[in-house]
Order: C-alpha cells, then structure tokens, then sequence
C-alpha cells in the first residue's frame, strides 16, 4: 500500500465534504493529513501495527483519523467516504480535480446543468450552457474547457517513438532545476512500451517544495493540474500529461523501481514482500520502522530474494518467476547492433543520398547497413543497375566502412506472391519482403499469405509482419506461431520494425516470435539518415520480448551476416 495512495483518498474525502456542505474543518483536517501521509516515508501499515496510539502520534492526525487510515488498510475503503460518495455521484471527483473548480462551483453545475462527470462538463462548457451561471465569465470558461480538452487528449496514447525525444528535452530542463540533484524518466517510457500515456519524472532532492515550484514554472509546461508538496501534474504545450515525483536523495531506488512500474510487476512484488514479513512502498523496503534497502534498484531487489529486473522486463509476464530461478535472459542492447538491415535511399521514397545514409551509419559505429529501397519503384533494370553500381563505387570509395547492402524491400500481394521480377530478388544482396497494401484480410488468408511469401527461394526476412501503423491501421492478424515455425524451419528472418509509428510487431507478438527460435533482424525502415537513430526502439521492443543477441542477426559482424547470407542463399 502506497502512503501517496492513502493520501489521495483523503484528498477526496476533503472534496466530498465540501461539496456536501459539511464542516469545512472536517475538509480541512483531511487536507493536513493527506500532507502529512504524502511526505511520510515509512510505509503508513508498519506504523498502523502499533494501533490508534501510534497514528495519532503523526502531527496533524488525530484519533478519528487515525481511525479511518485503519479501516482503510483492513478493508480499502474510508466508510466516510464511501457513505458520502451515496449521495453525490464519483465522477464528481473528477470535475473538482480541475483547477479552478472548487467545491461550490461543482454543487452548482452539479444542480443546474447536471455536470456529474468530465464529459458532461466539457458537452456544458463547449455548448456554453455555462455562460448563464454566475460568475462564469467567457475568459473562465474558455480556460476550464482548455483545461479538460487537455485532460481528454492526455488519455490518448503517444507512441514511444514521438514521445521519448519530447520525454529527454523536457528531462534536460528538470535536471536543471535548482535543488534537483537526480532525475531520470521513468514509467512506460523507461520499459520502452511501445505507446505512452504521460510522462513520469522522478527527482530526487533535498528541497521538494523548491523543485516543484520551480517545475510547474517551466516554459514548457501550459498547465498545472495538480500540485503538492513533493509532486505535480501538468500538461505540456504540446497536450501531453507530466507527473512528477520527488523523493529525498537516499530513497532514489525505491523511488525509481516505483515510478517504473508496471503497476501488475508492483503488486507482485509488494506482495513478496508482505510474504516475507516486510514492507515494499516508494522509498523502499522496511522492516517495521527500519528502512532495509532503498538507494538502489539492485539493493531493493536483493533485499526481496531477487537479482535485478531489467525495465522492458516489468509486466508481470514470468520474469518474476525468472529471477528466481536464475533464468533471466541477458538482453541484447544498442551496444550489440552491427548494422541496420532495413532503409530506403532517394533511389526509392527516402530522402537522402546513398552517402548521407553511409555517414549517418558510420556516424553511429555500424559495420553495414542494408539499403532496401521498395523494388517496385525501380523503373527498370537499368535503374536498379545503376543503383547497385553506385553502392559498389561508394563501398570502393569508403573501404566499406560501413558496406552497403544492395538490398531490396518487395511488397507482398495479397495472394502471396511478390511485386518484383524474379532478376531483381536473386541479384540483391538482401531480400525483405512486407504487406504494403491489403491489410485486414481474414487471418486465414493473411497466415497463407505470409507463409507463401516466406516460401519464396529468395526471400531472406519478412518486414513488419502485423503492418500496423500508429493512427492509421491496427496488426494485421494472422497464426503467429504458425507464420514464426515456418519461417525457423525454412531458416528465415523474421523483423522487429523500430520506426517510430511502427515498432512492429507489438509486444505480445514479439514474445512469441522470441519463443519461436526463429531468426530476428532489426530494422529502423529509415527514410532519412535522422531516422536510423530510431534503432534504439528497434532494440526497446526486442528487450521486451526477452531477446538476446544470439539469434538477432544484426548482432553478427559484417563477414558473418554475408556467410549466414549466403548459405541460407544455397539452401534456398
């Protein structure tokens, strides 16, 4: 159990009960203790152990309160709360968490326009029924409805790939914040899921109070939602949702493995913890009041009987039962890549030269880099002629550091076959072949399909196997295990796609590509010399299926991808 948790439901009781009309030192009372519960450091269970007493002790906590925190840990409800959320609808939480929404103006839209929830007060501010309430002036209004179309944007998803540069230039100007001492970007981000829905910064400092204010005053940041003591929530220029945190420097490892997530690797941990006569919350584990681990995320770990978890790992999908057991794998990382097996030059529809490409790939220490320009786009032989004469002469010219692959990517239609001229297949170096069109066919078809592709003699890997496109498409769907064991057997590659709006195939999918034990490569599907740093995802969702780098094929130096070339070549 969370203190920061407990915290919040007395926030809420505070809200409830102004909005009820009742005591307005009841409210106030309640807002203290949450104060006090969010800055607690031992976890709020090991102090309710010793009873009423003990809790009453805390300033700004007295017995009635106390009271309620023990109803809560016995049962997760406050009966207070619950009994005054019977006469006043929940979403009425959410319409008072707007800033500038207080108690009586809830009450009053509540009454009159029977606002009850977001929706129904963004349906009254953007019809401009508000405009007939008192003191509901246009400026006030156009400000509240601002403030929920951002809340309603912020709960759209963000794929990793557009959000991470946003996450690290925002992460540069909260290191810089005075009284900052650490910050890291944590949350989904951290575990590379493929998509985001905010942005979770943890600091660790000696002044929290000084790092928030100064935090909500960043030139990024649009709005300040929500602000306490040692966190806040705003929205950026750009719509998307931040949440800060800050813990005391001594408690970063705790801090950091919290704000990670993921909530269901959390529980599952917290509750190993209970298992063990312990106690798991923001700032570490306890022993009773003695604080075990908390510096680390290693020392945390060890303390629950546990070696490291490394972050795309998280989501409680067996890597908990791993660790212990000792089977974790050692995940493969940006370090290992060689090359990149999937770009497009200006030959095709990217936009930048052959040479722009080569520098931006020796800019990033690669070996190789395929250039799969779409094979349908070569006019004629002669253009595909004179593409390959111009990466023998630029490979000639740099000593092939890095060396070009005369690759090519060939589209697969819709019965199976490829978009290409059998010439042009056998005199690349390096064939992909993707579904560019047709997307949605019935699994069973898709499966055939795919399958048929692969089939081909001189196919060598199948790209972004689901085809799905952020706010365009959704996966494909096909037999996966069935599509993965073909393509094992037959010595084939299967893609895992980093490009931004793509990072294919989804997780779930990649996991069992993984278990297949069929070949992997990783491709940026670069446009543009910028976009082969998109690597980096390539290599996020890799990690996230539990990927090592012996079966990834862009691990293997230049010589050793051109011998698994050739042989998988004269297998045919």
């Amino acid at each position: 159990m969370s203190n920061e948790a407990i915290a919040q439901q007395f926030l809420e009781l505070a809200d409830l009960t102004d909005f009820v009309g009742d005591n307005p030192f009841k409210s106030r009372a309640y807002r203290q203790a949450a104060q006090v519960l969010e800055s607690l450091q031992t976890p709020i269970e090991t102090l309710a152990e010793n009873g009423v007493d003990a809790l009453a002790a805390l300033p700004g906590i007295g017995e009635a309160i106390a009271e309620k925190i023990l109803a809560y840990l016995r049962t997760g409800t406050i009966p207070k709360r619950e009994e005054l959320l019977q006469k006043v609808p929940a979403g009425v939480l959410e319409v008072m968490a707007v800033p500038g929404i207080g108690a009586k103006t809830a009450r009053m839209l509540y009454e009159q326009l029977g606002v009850h929830d977001l929706a129904s007060l963004r349906a009254a501010l953007m019809s401009g029924a508000v405009d007939r309430l008192p003191h509901f002036s246009p400026s006030k209004r156009e400000r509240l409805l601002r403030l929920v179309e951002l809340k309603h944007k912020s709960q759209r998803r963000t794929p990793l790939g557009l959000a991470l540069p946003r996450g690290r230039d925002l992460l540069q100007a909260i290191q810089a914040l005075d009284g900052a001492k650490q910050a890291m970007l944590c949350g989904s981000a951290r575990r590379m899921q493929e998509d985001v829905g905010d942005l979770d910064y943890l600091v660790a400092s000696d002044a929290p109070q000084t790092v928030v204010e100064a935090f909500v005053r960043l030139p990024a940041v649009a709005e300040v939602y929500a602000q306490g003591i040692s966190r806040a929530q705003v929205f950026l220029k750009d719509g998307m949702q931040v949440d800060l945190k800050i813990v005391p420097p001594e408690r970063w490892g705790g801090g950091m493995l919290y704000l990670t997530g993921s909530r269901a690797h959390s529980i599952r941990l917290r509750q190993r913890a209970i298992e063990r006569g312990l106690k798991l919350n923001e700032y570490g584990v306890w022993r009773g009041t003695e604080c075990l681990a908390d510096d680390t995320e290693e020392a945390v770990y060890a303390a629950l009987g546990l070696p490291y978890i490394p972050p795309p790992l998280r989501e409680d999908t067996g890597e908990i039962e791993a660790a212990e057991q000792g089977r974790l794998p050692t995940l493969v990382t940006l370090g290992d890549i060689r090359g990149d097996l999937q770009s497009h030059s200006h030959w095709s529809d990217g936009l930048d030269t052959l040479e722009t490409m080569a520098q931006a790939a020796d800019a990033l220490g690669y070996e190789y880099l395929a250039i799969t320009d779409h094979a349908h786009q070569f006019a004629s032989r002669e253009a595909f002629e004179q593409r390959r004469r111009a990466i023998e002469q630029l490979n000639q010219r740099t000593g092939g550091r890095p060396y070009l692959i005369n690759a090519v990517e060939v589209n697969i239609l819709p019965d199976g076959s490829l978009h290409a001229p059998e010439w042009m297949l056998r005199a690349a170096e390096f064939v992909l072949a993707g579904v560019h069109e047709a997307h949605g066919q019935p699994p069973t078809e898709m499966t055939a399909r795919l399958i048929r592709a692969l089939e081909h003699p001189a196919v060598d890997a199948l790209a972004h196997s689901t085809g799905r496109r952020y706010g365009k498409r959704p996966p494909n769907d096909a037999d996966w295990e069935q599509v993965f064991e073909r393509a094992r057997v037959l010595g084939k590659a299967i893609e895992i796609n980093g490009y931004p709006t793509r990072m294919d195939p989804p997780t779930p999918i990649a996991r069992l590509l993984l278990q297949s034990g069929a070949w992997v490569c990783l491709g940026t599907d670069a446009h543009a010399a910028r976009d082969l740093q998109a690597m980096e995802l390539a290599v996020g969702l890799a990690q996230r299926a539990w990927a090592t780098s012996e079966r990834i094929l862009n691990t293997r130096p230049l010589k050793a991808l051109l011998q698994w070339l050739n042989e998988r070549r004269q297998r045919g």
